[in-house]
């Protein structure tokens, strides 16, 4: 007797501590958080775009397990051919997520979730305190909850899925490789013949402000799936951002959608050698 009552006491415990995941096919929760770099990011801009991985992580700081985000930061070409965006979310504070963000070189954003109240409409929090727990969630274009994965799965699973959801296979780069260049080659290239050239820059919209190439134009990795377009070509770009993780990425996937003569700058601004503008003056 004394035992069942232990039992049933600590499964009460546990529903008090945990929650049970929304359904699959209803309309994702609200998601509405500041990123790392300060933009708003609102799930319901994404609809009729593209998919979305948003993975809630306990924290990013002090060097937490940061597995899953490392792998898809390294698959981010097959999710863009699979038109999918990945946002990470933790309660970790903005400046730290910026830390973390760059220390992991992730082309996609971080968002701030403060007592993880977001994280509560997903079910993916502690029910009685502000903590974010490991949880993935698939949501589709028209802005359904597809899967569910409690805590963190493969990158390879969470791309089948997708997969399976889109209805064709990843598949490999289409044309040339992604040619790697310093940027001194960069430059020459601009110079000896700029309109036929696009120098691209993928970072952040502050990360742009703050310091750029002048000639370069703005388009962030993480919208580079849905407005590619706007670019009016897919060939002779050169993908340049902070230190060369994102426009690895971004290089990537312009050459997976039939790019010619995509070039990725090694270093990035960091190690950018060619005429810049820093604070609106011309270096």
């Amino acid at each position: 007797m004394a035992e069942r009552t232990m039992q049933r006491a600590a499964r009460r415990a546990r529903r008090l501590l945990t929650w049970s995941p929304p359904a699959a096919g209803q309309p994702a929760p609200r998601l509405s958080l500041t990123a790392d770099d300060g933009t708003w990011i609102r799930l319901t801009d994404l609809e009729g775009q593209v998919n979305a991985l948003i993975v809630f992580q306990r924290s990013l700081a002090d060097g937490q397990p940061t597995a899953l985000l490392r792998e898809l930061s390294a698959r981010n070409a097959e999710l863009h051919q699979l038109q999918t965006l990945v946002f990470g979310v933790a309660t970790d504070r903005p400046g730290e997520l910026r830390a973390r963000r760059k220390a992991l070189s992730l082309p996609f954003p971080l968002l701030y979730d403060p007592l993880g109240l977001d994280a509560r409409g997903w079910q993916a929090s502690s029910r009685l305190l502000p903590m974010v727990r490991d949880h993935v969630f698939f949501v589709d274009k028209q802005g359904q909850l597809r899967r569910h994965w409690r805590g963190h799965p493969g990158a390879a699973e969470l791309l089948a899925a997708l997969s399976e959801a889109e209805g064709r296979p990843v598949t490999a780069a289409a044309g040339p490789a992604v040619r790697r260049i310093s940027s001194a080659e960069a430059t020459e290239l601009l110079t000896l013949d700029p309109k036929g050239w696009l120098l691209l820059d993928v970072r952040t919209l502050s990360e742009y402000e703050a310091d750029h190439a002048p000639m370069a134009v703005h388009l962030p990795v993480d919208e580079l799936p849905a407005r590619y377009a706007e670019l009016g070509r897919t060939d002779r770009i050169i993908c340049v951002c902070q230190a060369g993780g994102r426009s690895a990425a971004a290089a990537e996937f312009l050459a997976s959608v039939g790019g010619k003569e995509v070039c990725d700058v090694i270093g990035g601004m960091s190690a950018w050698s060619g005429p810049r503008v820093t604070g609106g003056a011309a270096q």
